[in-house]
């Protein structure tokens, strides 16, 4: 059997449940909150780790490209003015790491 760490970029059911913006939000921070999973993956010595969600938009789980305007009807997160693709960015340093390519280190090692 193995162990196979789930890493995320934060949470919200917001728009899914039709609640008020930050009612069940887990902050992304800016991307530092997924960072600090795949620096902690890395110090367990785990070689691989599974993201979580490429695309659950209605969860606040997506990492692939979104919008920082998104419909007014809704009560999607945003990645605050970030650029479109920094989690798919940050998801690949984090495999870096894993991988044992690059330096594990406490702080995300590119900028948006």
């Amino acid at each position: 059997m193995f162990y196979l760490p789930q890493v995320y970029p934060g949470f919200s059911w917001d728009n899914l449940k039709h609640l008020p913006p930050g009612a069940s939000n887990i902050p992304r921070l800016g991307g530092n909150f997924l960072w600090r999973q795949f620096n902690a993956v890395a110090d367990l010595g785990v070689d691989m780790c599974y993201v979580g969600m490429f695309d659950e938009v209605d969860e606040g789980t997506a990492i692939f490209k979104v919008s920082n305007t998104p419909p007014g009807t809704g009560h999607f997160v945003t990645y605050e003015g970030l650029p479109a693709d920094w989690y798919l960015r940050i998801t690949g340093e984090g495999a870096k790491i894993i991988r044992g390519e690059r330096p594990n280190t406490r702080n995300i090692p590119i900028l948006p």
